[in-house]
């Protein structure tokens, strides 16, 4: 499972339908509970969580990786035995939101994570 952290000031619901319409998803499920909201949808190959808490750095209370200013977390998840291109996935959110993603953590398994520092750049700013 990969793990994806951006800034937006959109609602979830509009984010999430963005997101679908990029990366061509089924249509997103929703649900909250008291400290944040979320969508979940899917493709062939991957499932997509996209939460979004109700306060300012909650994510970062929750996973010490979350670079600071971002309030969107999503976790990817391959559903079949190919890898995940979470590079791909990262730019095109970033390119749909004209905004940086942040690559910041791999799950491997149950207490297993491997940290990352990737900044994944929108594509508009290349000459």
């Amino acid at each position: 499972m990969e793990h994806l952290a951006l800034h937006t000031d959109l609602i979830l619901e509009t984010f999430c339908r963005r997101v679908a319409g990029t990366l061509a998803t089924t249509d997103f499920q929703f649900d909250h509970e008291n400290e944040t909201e979320w969508g979940e949808a899917k493709t062939e190959t991957f499932s997509i969580n996209i939460s979004k808490p109700y306060e300012k750095g909650v994510l970062q209370q929750w996973d010490s990786t979350v670079p600071e200013g971002c309030n969107v977390g999503i976790s990817v998840t391959g559903l079949t035995d190919l890898p995940l291109d979470i590079e791909t996935i990262g730019r095109q959110i970033a390119d749909e939101f004209n905004t940086s993603v942040f690559h910041h953590r791999t799950w491997l398994e149950p207490g297993k994570n491997l940290k990352r520092e990737k900044e994944i750049k929108t594509s508009h700013n290349k000459s």
